[in-house]
């Protein structure tokens, strides 16, 4: 005890100063579904501790968007710092729970960050708003559905990449062409998001899981219409439903599925490991072109002291970089959301998805609730109940909309 006073005095008298203790962050990411981004967002962190010793940054790659809150709840509970990614339809249950630190409020306490509202893609800022119009949870990567089609099995059958079904009705009548030929179903159903392919369905038919006055509506006219554009797909053997997300990408680069519907952000998968001629287009319409803008916005945990901040908002302003972001979008497929950070992404994507731009003036903001988990599993719940256990759409859908209501009248 008394040498470690002697050898601090010294220190003092000589004029050595002690380094200052490094700031710990923990930077939450769901990436682990794809090891590639996991990879490079361990790298990314490597280079911003380079740059910034006294920054440490301890990066948690989950393997589910679903496990982001609770994994948040968590640390900081054990009085850990966070800055995250969670999925973009979180905005309002994060805030409710008091999980975030809007970044309006970080702007204001912190100068470290060159970064505004300006910095982004005004496309991509739909689902970045909580409370009183805050500014809570910039873009941090946007996807959209996309049809992805084997043009080789498609071939067979005589459709070429110049007649991919543009509607509904064409959609179908080339599904029953491809089951004819091959004696499977060719339309593989993704598993885990299935309710974000629903929400575009809707969008297609004109309508919306919510409006203004009713909140969550999941029994409207254009919902059941969806549901049973579905189910009647399935009950022809045309739709085959995947057990998760991830496998269902995987089975359409493996060429089991002909086609499938997938994250925009599948891309990169598919231009990666699939060994056949393949296109990404626009969704077919039903009324209308319609797809809901997913992906993941970046968060900044409650509770840290001014000098935390300052350190989580050097890392934002890292991971805003345009050359970053063209790096992150590279290597997962997720289209950038800074202006000018595009890089060669078109170019990347020309040759296989040339329209896919097109459908971001059709895309809307993705449905948001305060109990946002619990409404995705009512909806689920819904779809299942149509696809797989035989319940008509109309029913399963009122009987989800019930759910809502008593789900919204028992919430604090």
């Amino acid at each position: 005890m008394h040498s470690t006073k002697w050898l601090a005095w010294l220190a003092l008298a000589l004029g050595i100063t002690q380094p200052a203790a490094a700031v710990t962050l923990s930077f939450v990411v769901p990436s682990g579904a794809t090891s590639e981004a996991s990879r490079l967002y361990q790298m990314l962190v490597k280079e911003f501790e380079k740059d910034d010793a006294a920054i440490h940054i301890d990066f948690i790659p989950l393997n589910n968007w679903d496990d982001v809150i609770a994994t948040v709840q968590r640390l900081q509970d054990q009085g850990k710092k966070t800055i995250f990614v969670a999925e973009v339809s979180e905005t309002l249950e994060l805030d409710k729970l008091g999980l975030i630190e809007p970044f309006d409020n970080a702007w204001a306490k912190s100068s470290a960050a060159d970064l505004s509202i300006a910095t982004f893609n005004p496309l991509f800022l739909g689902n970045s708003y909580c409370r009183g119009n805050q500014f809570c949870g910039p873009p941090f990567v946007r996807s959209m559905p996309v049809a992805f089609y084997n043009l080789d099995k498609l071939k067979e059958v005589g459709v070429g990449k110049e007649q991919l079904p543009a509607t509904w009705h064409e959609l179908e009548a080339m599904l029953a062409r491809l089951q004819a030929r091959f004696g499977q179903a060719p339309f593989c159903f993704g598993g885990e998001w299935h309710d974000y392919l629903f929400e575009a369905t809707v969008l297609q038919s004109g309508g919306s899981l919510s409006d203004g006055l009713r909140g969550v509506v999941l029994d409207s006219p254009e919902a059941i219409e969806a549901l049973a554009f579905w189910k009647r797909l399935k009950d022809k053997k045309l739709l085959v439903r995947m057990n998760s997300w991830k496998s269902t990408i995987n089975a359409f680069v493996t060429g089991h599925c002909m086609v499938t519907y997938y994250s925009s952000g599948g891309m990169e998968t598919v231009r990666s490991k699939a060994e056949f001629p393949w296109a990404a287009d626009i969704l077919p319409r039903n009324k209308m072109h319609g797809v809901a803008m997913g992906g993941g916005n970046l968060y900044l945990g409650t509770g840290m002291n001014g000098t935390e901040l300052q350190a989580a908002m050097k890392l934002a302003g890292f991971l805003y970089k345009p050359a970053i972001q063209a790096r992150i979008s590279a290597a997962t497929g997720f289209f950038p959301v800074v202006l000018g950070s595009d890089g060669d992404i078109k170019e990347r994507y020309l040759s296989y998805a040339p329209r896919i731009s097109r459908q971001w003036k059709f895309a809307k903001p993705k449905l948001m609730a305060a109990n946002n988990l619990k409404v995705r599993a009512i909806l689920k719940r819904a779809i299942d109940n149509a696809l797989s256990h035989g319940t008509a759409p109309a029913i399963a859908l009122k009987q989800a909309q019930q759910e809502i209501v008593q789900l919204e009248a028992s919430a604090p």
